[in-house]
């Protein structure tokens, strides 16, 4: 993981369990405690701006988003740090978020790109994927179904043990994947009768669908996700950017 990237997520940690208050430290002094150049301060800064996490006022500094950080049921679409309200208050909260959310692996299987896929990953027809089908639960309630696609040939390995947690802090670690871009679509849907028998919920039960392509920094897309929240308490925020 590139340095800039390494800070702007120790920021963020410092935003989200209140080392960091209302307002992000100086240029100054951030290059101090990390001990880097300003332009690594400022690249990481600028990812945390593009995520909405701060905000640049003129001539004041960064100021952190309180609307973002105080609100619990609001769930970041730029994070890719798997699913939780935000961030929890305190590390200590964070264990018990952890403790809370629980996973049970439906389908873990090799298979080849069919038509569908490999339009999503923009591979050839017959490539070696990863296919992930899990259930989420928070504090034992359903959370979320995932239908997830990995690219075999970036993410050369994983098993039913890395999918009970999250395998994008997984791959990040062992091959050094970091997501440069994503695709997101997202609709109201309904759940059809196969899913509704495997979920034993009603037939064509409400849910919010996020349809994810996750992309390398070379544009190359890895990932291809279709995940459906269940969770009427949740929220998503994704900060925008006019041109």
């Amino acid at each position: 993981m590139r340095k800039y990237m390494e800070i702007a997520r120790n920021i963020s940690e410092k935003i989200f369990y209140k080392d960091f208050k209302r307002q992000l430290p100086s240029e100054n002094e951030l290059m101090a405690q990390y001990q880097v150049s300003r332009n690594t301060i400022r690249n990481a800064i600028a990812i945390l701006a593009n995520h909405g996490i701060v905000k640049r006022v003129q001539g004041s500094g960064y100021f952190i988003n309180q609307q973002l950080i105080n609100n619990n049921e609001l769930m970041l679409m730029a994070s890719k740090d798997g699913i939780h309200p935000t961030r929890p208050q305190s590390y200590e909260d964070k264990n018990t978020i952890l403790k809370k959310l629980k996973t049970k692996i439906l389908s873990f299987k090799t298979l080849k790109a069919d038509k569908l896929t490999a339009e999503a990953l923009g591979c050839e027809l017959g490539a070696d994927l990863y296919y992930i089908e899990r259930l989420r639960y928070f504090n034992d309630e359903l959370f979320c179904l995932e239908k997830t696609y990995y690219l075999k040939k970036v993410v050369p390995y994983l098993d039913e043990k890395i999918c009970q947690g999250s395998i994008f802090e997984f791959i990040q670690k062992q091959f050094n994947i970091e997501v440069n871009d994503a695709d997101e679509f997202i609709k109201m849907t309904y759940t059809d009768k196969k899913d509704s028998e495997k979920l034993n919920i009603p037939a064509k039960t409400p849910n919010i669908q996020i349809t994810e392509i996750n992309y390398l920094r070379n544009n190359i897309a890895f990932n291809y996700s279709i995940i459906n929240y269940f969770n009427s308490d949740i929220s998503f925020y994704n900060h925008v950017t006019c041109l």
